[in-house]
C-alpha cells in the first residue's frame, strides 16, 4: 500500500481511485491524554504503528479493513493504555482478524475489520470500551465529533507520536458524495466529517481510528479522503451504524 492517498494538485482526466489513510497526521488538532480517549488503540506490526482502532469489548477491537488487508493475525499487535504509539501501556497479540467479507479496496467500501485479542483487556481509566451506536440512533449534519490518532504532525520537533484529537462536524452525505463524485462518490456504508473550508482532518496514519460523538458514541472509523484537510473535501469514515449487525454477528458485542 505505497499509494496512500489521492493528493494531486490537479486531478487526471482518467479515473482516480480513493486512497485509504495511512502514514500521516491529525491536522488542526491538539494533544490529548489516553485517559481522554481510553478506547483508542495503536495497531502495530514489527515496524511499529500502522493504524488506529477502538476497543469495543474486553477482547475485541474495531479498525479499518484496509489496515488488515493482506496481513496475518500473528504479525499484528495492539498497544492499549498509552498516549504514545511507540511506548507505554500494554502490547497484546491478535488472535484472529475478521475482515468484512464485502470489503472493496478499489473504492474502500465496507471498510471494517474486527480484531480478536488473545488476552482480555482489564478496563481502567486509560483502557476501556467505546459505546457502539444503536440502529435507531440519529446523527445530524453539523453534530460535532472528535477524531483521534497518532502519526507525524506538521511540526518536525514533535517526534514522539503523541495522541492527538481534532473536532470535526458531521458533513451532509449528499453534498459529500457530490464533492467526491469524480472518485465514485460515497456509499451508504460511509459517513463524512469535516469543514467545507478545510483545516481540520484525520489523515493517513489515523486509519481505523475512532470518530466519536460528544456523547461518546462511535459513529465512524477513519477510512479515506482526498488530500489532507483540503477545502471542499471532508474526511470519509466507515459508518459504524451500518455494520452494527455484522459486529454483533462476529463478536457478540
Amino acid at each position: 500500500m505505497n499509494l496512500v492517498r489521492v493528493d494531486n494538485e490537479a486531478l487526471p482526466s482518467d479515473e482516480v481511485l480513493p486512497r485509504p489513510r495511512l502514514d500521516g497526521r491529525i491536522v488542526g488538532g491538539y494533544e490529548v491524554n489516553i485517559t481522554d480517549a481510553p478506547h483508542q488503540i495503536s495497531l502495530q506490526t514489527s515496524g511499529g504503528h500502522i493504524c488506529g482502532g477502538s476497543i469495543i469489548a474486553p477482547r475485541w477491537v474495531l479498525t479499518a479493513a484496509h489496515c488488515t488487508e493482506g496481513k496475518t493475525a500473528e504479525k499484528l499487535k495492539v498497544r492499549i493504555g498509552s498516549s504514545e504509539a511507540s511506548s507505554g501501556g500494554q502490547l497484546l497479540r491478535v488472535k484472529q482478524i475478521v475482515q468484512h467479507e464485502k470489503f472493496n479496496y478499489s473504492n474502500v467500501d465496507y471498510d471494517f475489520s474486527l480484531l480478536h485479542l488473545e488476552k482480555e483487556i482489564q478496563y481502567s481509566d486509560n483502557k476501556k470500551a467505546i459505546k457502539l451506536p444503536d440502529e435507531k440512533d440519529q446523527f445530524m449534519d453539523g453534530d460535532i465529533c472528535y477524531v483521534t490518532g497518532w502519526g507525524n504532525t506538521q511540526n518536525a520537533s514533535e517526534s514522539r507520536q503523541w495522541l492527538r484529537q481534532a473536532e470535526v462536524p458531521l458533513f451532509n452525505h449528499e453534498l459529500c458524495s457530490e464533492k467526491y463524485k469524480q472518485f465514485g462518490g460515497v456509499t451508504d456504508r460511509m459517513v463524512c466529517a469535516g469543514y467545507l473550508e478545510g483545516g481540520k482532518d484525520a489523515c493517513q496514519g489515523d486509519s481505523g481510528g475512532p470518530l466519536i460523538t460528544k456523547d461518546g458514541v462511535l459513529v465512524g472509523v477513519v477510512s479515506w479522503g482526498y488530500g489532507c484537510a483540503r477545502p471542499e473535501y471532508p474526511g470519509v469514515y466507515s459508518r459504524v451504524q451500518f455494520a452494527r449487525d455484522w459486529i454483533r454477528q462476529h463478536s457478540e458485542v
